[in-house]
Order: C-alpha cells, then structure tokens, then sequence
C-alpha cells in the first residue's frame, strides 16, 4: 500500500512537472523548432495578410526566420493583448491604431523602442507614437476626414463654409418629406470624431498641453460654445430631422450621397470604396474653410506598427518594424490598399500620383490634430456623446451642453483614474 501510494504520488508529481513545464513553454510567442530557424509572429487583419506574405521573403533571408501570419482583427488582437501576452499567446507584432498605442504602452503591454526609430518623422507623426516621452511604435499610416463632392452635381469643390450654405439654396437638394429642409451638404456632426474639427477650428481642444493635460478641457470654451452653436444652425435651419439621430444620421449620409441627393459629404478615406461601389462619380478635397476664416482641423489618425512587450524575441521584432516600414514597403502597401503612407518618402510618392483621394488626405493632414492617446480619452466619447443633439433638439443652450459634456468627462476620469 505504501508502495502503492508513493507510486501514485510519483506519478503525480511527473504529471505536475509536465503540466509546468507545458506551461512554461506556452509562454513562448515564437520557437527555433523550424528546422533551427525562430518564428517572428506577425498579426495582421485577414486582408492584410497577402501584404504581408508578399514582403517578408527578403526579411525571411536576411535575418534566418520563418515569419508566420496571424489573421485577426486589429482592436481584437489590440483587446487580447493584455491577457494573451502574459500566457504567451500574443503576436510579436502587430498594427495599432494611432489612439491606442499611448494606453497599452503606458499600461506596459508595448515594447519600447528606440526615438531614433522615429527621429525622420515629424512632431505631428512622432506624437501619435509617443507617450510620457516614450516611443512605442513606428507611423505606418495617416488619415484624417476629407471633403467628397459629386462631379455630376457640381463642378468643383465648394471652397468656404459659405459656399456649402449657397447648395442648400438650390431646390434640387431639397428634402421631399420635410419643407425647407435641403441635403445637399451633409457631415455626422452628432458623431464626436466628425465634429471635433469644427470644434478645433474655432479654438476648441480636448486636452491641453499637446493632448496629455486631462485637467485642462477646453471642450466647453468659448470656441466650442461658438462652434456648438454653428452646428446648431445646420441642425434646425437647413438639415432634415433625421441628422439629429445619434445612431442612424451616418447611415443617412451615406445614403443621401451615394444616391446622388447630397452635393458633398465630410467623410473618412475608408468610405471611398463604398462610394465607388455605389457608381458615384466623385471628388476628393480638402475640406472649406469655416465662417469664421480657420481650417477645419479634424483629428489626425491612423495606424502605427508596435511589438508585444512579451515578445522573446525584441530584437528581432524592432528588425521587422523597421523593414516593414521603410519606404519601400510603406508604398507597396499604399499601391495595394490606397492607404497613405506615414513614411516621409512613400508619401511624397504617393502623392505624385495624383490621385484625388491621396492628395486630399495629406493636405488636410498638415491642419489635422492628433488624437491624444492617453487612455482618458475613452471618457471624452462618453461625454461628448449627446452635446451635439442636446444642442441641436433645444434641450440645453450650446453652452450648457458644452458644460454638462465636461463636467461627466471630468468626473469619470476623477472616479476612474483617481489612482494614476
């Protein structure tokens, strides 16, 4: 009996052993079993991932690597992070999108990296990457929102504020089911993101001190108020009701343009694809100059290439961030995606193509605004959420909807970052 106990006891302390060490070696992001060769992971969205087999022959060679590719949604593997890299499940490396990358390096997620990876880039470019004066990722590629216009309704581009207002005077934009009602400029202004530019435009700013200051919001001064205010014109005196929907005036947007019932649109470089597919024949501009003479200074964003910070390999995965963001590769993925690229001289090439959509993301990228990337931004969406409809439906003045939008921003950040 007791041989049979310390048999069993045996066994089970083998079974533990093997259990820890399965364990250990789950934590491994990458292994050198492909015939001596280590593995780089790379996660990618699964329309990337021809991209990303196209390029990595030459870095395969040169640094005697197998690189594998993971397909998976960039905000899904962005979210797993935290609970993957710890149980060695996480890619080395991966695509984050520019306002995510300050959070997850500041809560240690990220591998920091060098400033002289970044040293080619300008302030603008250099601040989506950095956080509390740490670099944590390497600008891949720019966007910010631009100005579509229908080429078969109008001729060029509407160049002021006061242009958009002279369309809405021409009955063939006027809204059917509603009287006096016109469609023919339209913007998602209940959409933070869409509105932030109209904001900043007339001296509005979310933090202060280059977006990193959460005791300064200037959400609610006098700009704002001002700019609250235009917005609230648009919304009584010119657009239909259905723009006041929160959920569904994006939708309405699309639609209007894609049907040939609005003139021109404020909207994202991701929507082109949309609008081709529905046979619009559009252009691409910056977007006009606002009443009061200023650039609409829309957020600037886009996505940055970073490295697990539990990666077993660091070095290695600095090695791939910097090749996949040379010059070279950054235009071949303009040339596949049409998404412009951060890289100072794969930009300027792609510019020169001349395509419409190009040249207006980099214009209205040089009076942009970097989204700040600190992670109580979260709660500036929360709070922002409503003002515009409180505004534009008559329940609050635009300074009070401004204030309440500040005062809930405030007291979440207090109440959920009290401890930082």
């Amino acid at each position: 009996m007791k041989v049979l106990k310390k048999l069993m006891l045996l066994t089970l302390v083998l079974g533990m052993a093997t259990a820890l060490a399965a364990c250990g070696g789950s934590k491994k992001t990458n292994s050198t079993g492909n015939g001596g060769k280590k593995t780089l992971t790379v996660s990618v969205e699964e329309s990337y991932a021809s991209y990303i087999n196209s390029i990595k022959g030459d870095f395969e060679k040169q640094n005697n690597v197998t690189v594998k590719v993971v397909k998976k949604p960039m905000f899904d593997q962005l979210e797993a992070l935290s609970l993957d890299g710890p149980a060695g499940k996480a890619p080395d490396v991966m695509m984050a999108s520019y306002d995510r990358i300050g959070g997850l390096g500041q809560q240690g997620h990220l591998l920091p990296l060098n400033k002289k990876d970044i040293s080619s880039y300008d302030a603008k470019d250099q601040r989506q990457v950095t956080i509390d004066n740490k670099v944590y990722g390497v600008p891949f590629v720019i966007e910010t929102l631009v100005l579509y216009y229908n080429k078969d309704l109008i001729s060029s581009p509407p160049k002021t504020f006061a242009d958009l207002e002279k369309l809405t005077k021409d009955s063939k934009y006027d809204f059917a089911s509603e009287s006096g009602k016109s469609t023919a400029f339209l913007v998602k202004w209940t959409d933070f993101y869409y509105a932030y530019g109209l904001l900043a435009g007339y001296g509005g700013y979310v933090f202060g001190d280059n977006g990193t200051n959460t005791k300064d919001i200037g959400l609610n001064n006098a700009g704002s108020v001002q700019a609250i205010q235009y917005a609230t014109h648009w919304f009584k005196d010119i657009w239909p009701k259905g723009m006041k929907d929160t959920k569904s005036s994006g939708d309405f947007v699309a639609e209007a343009f894609s049907k040939g019932k609005a003139a021109a649109v404020i909207d994202g470089p991701w929507s082109a694809a949309n609008y081709t597919k529905a046979k619009v024949n559009y252009g691409v501009a910056s977007i006009p100059a606002l009443p009061n003479g200023k650039e609409y200074a829309a957020f600037a964003g886009g996505k940055g290439w970073v490295a697990s910070n539990y990666t077993n390999e660091p070095e290695l995965a600095k090695k791939w961030i910097k090749y996949v963001t040379n010059s070279a590769n950054n235009y071949q993925f303009y040339k596949d995606y049409k998404e412009i690229p951060a890289n100072n001289t794969a930009r300027a090439k792609s510019k020169a193509t001349k395509d419409e959509l190009t040249t207006a993301v980099i214009e209205q990228y040089k009076s942009a605004q970097p989204m700040p990337n600190i992670p109580e931004m979260a709660e500036v969406w929360t709070g922002m959420e409503s003002t515009m409809y409180d505004a534009a439906s008559g329940k609050k003045t635009p300074q009070q909807a401004a204030d309440a939008a500040v005062k809930t921003i405030k007291n979440n950040i207090a109440e959920k970052y009290s401890n930082k």
